[in-house]
Formats: C-alpha cells, sequence, structure tokens
C-alpha cells in the first residue's frame, strides 16, 4: 500500500508525524502561513511585520507540541489561538503592555484574506516566510530538531532530556548547536 502524502492528511493526523518529521512540519508550516500573517495584520503598526510572523510561527510550533486531541478541539482552532497568543506576548514583552488576548474571534482558515495588501505581495511575503521557516528546519539535525521542537513548545529542559532519553547537559549543547547554525545563515538574530 503507497503511503499518502502529507498534504492529504487532516491536521489532526498531519501534528501527531509533525512531532518527529520534519516532512509533516514543513507541511504544517506551509498550511497555516496565511494563518500566521492574518494574526501580524491584526496588529498592523505595533512592531516589524517580520518579527511578528516569527512569534506566531513559534506560536504554531507550540501548538504542534502541545495538541492533544483528546479534548475535541479541532487543531485549526487551537493553531489559531496560539499564533495570536504568542504574538501578543511577544508584543508585550517588548513594550510592557497589557494587550488584550481573545477579542476578537478569529475567523475560519478559508475566510482569512486581506483586501488592504496587494495580492502580488502578500503571497510573495507568505511564500518567503514558508521558506525561511523551512529552511530553518531543515538545517539542523534531528536532535537538533527535537530539542528544539520541545523546548519552544514549552517543556523545560528537564522534560526535554526525559523525554528524549539524554543528560540535561545534551539538550542545551544541542539547543546552542541549532541557535549558533541558525544565526550563522542569518535566519534568528
Amino acid at each position: 500500500m503507497k503511503p499518502v502524502p502529507f498534504e492529504q492528511l487532516p491536521d489532526e493526523e498531519l501534528v501527531l508525524l509533525a512531532r518527529n518529521d520534519r516532512g509533516a512540519m514543513e507541511t504544517l508550516v506551509k498550511r497555516y502561513t496565511d494563518a500566521v500573517w492574518h494574526q501580524v495584520r491584526q496588529f498592523r503598526g505595533a512592531s516589524e511585520p517580520d518579527d511578528l510572523a516569527q512569534e506566531g510561527f513559534l506560536g504554531l510550533i507550540s501548538a504542534v507540541c502541545r495538541y492533544d486531541s483528546m479534548r475535541g478541539v479541532p487543531f485549526s482552532a487551537y493553531a489559531g489561538k496560539c499564533i495570536t497568543n504568542s504574538i501578543v506576548s511577544a508584543l508585550r514583552r517588548c513594550r510592557n503592555l497589557p494587550l488584550p488576548v481573545g477579542t476578537y474571534d478569529v475567523p475560519p482558515l478559508s475566510q482569512m484574506q486581506d483586501k488592504a495588501l496587494p495580492p502580488d505581495s502578500v503571497v510573495q511575503s507568505r511564500a518567503q516566510a514558508a521558506a525561511m521557516f523551512c529552511a530553518m528546519v531543515n538545517r539542523l539535525s534531528r536532535r537538533e530538531y527535537q530539542v528544539c521542537i520541545l523546548i519552544y513548545g514549552g517543556a523545560s529542559y528537564a522534560q526535554t532530556a526525559q523525554q528524549l532519553g539524554i543528560s540535561v547537559k545534551s539538550v542545551d549543547n544541542a539547543l546552542q548547536r541549532a541557535r549558533r547554525k541558525l544565526h550563522a545563515e542569518g535566519i534568528v538574530q
């Protein structure tokens, strides 16, 4: 029997695979790039759009790591909330402002459009963001990828070490290597 391509899998199955498979994560990132940029546009003028998008993608990673289908919430709703909360948290850290969370409803992904930007620029910025994130994921070793997914998903060093069956020092080393690689590529500051 031929395996089903990632693009044809529903979100909930793809999330389970993305925790250990880069290809599945890339597919989810591409699928949710529009959602991230939609949330970034909600905070137009509050900060640099690319910085907010990066925070949104970290929120997406967090959603992948923490999603529990047993709670009965669709992944798209959970991811949308995680993306928004990550952006809002970043703005709070930068400006120390009490920004409201959840003051507006997030429309379904199929209804997300931005008519204020020319279509060419929207497509180009979305494609660049997706390419940047996919490149970031592809530059890391499997261990570095696993550590980053868990740490950015909210796990502590000890929890990450326990889950991966390695020492806390190995977790720290893998995270530092990943940061150096990504910094050298100009992907993170």
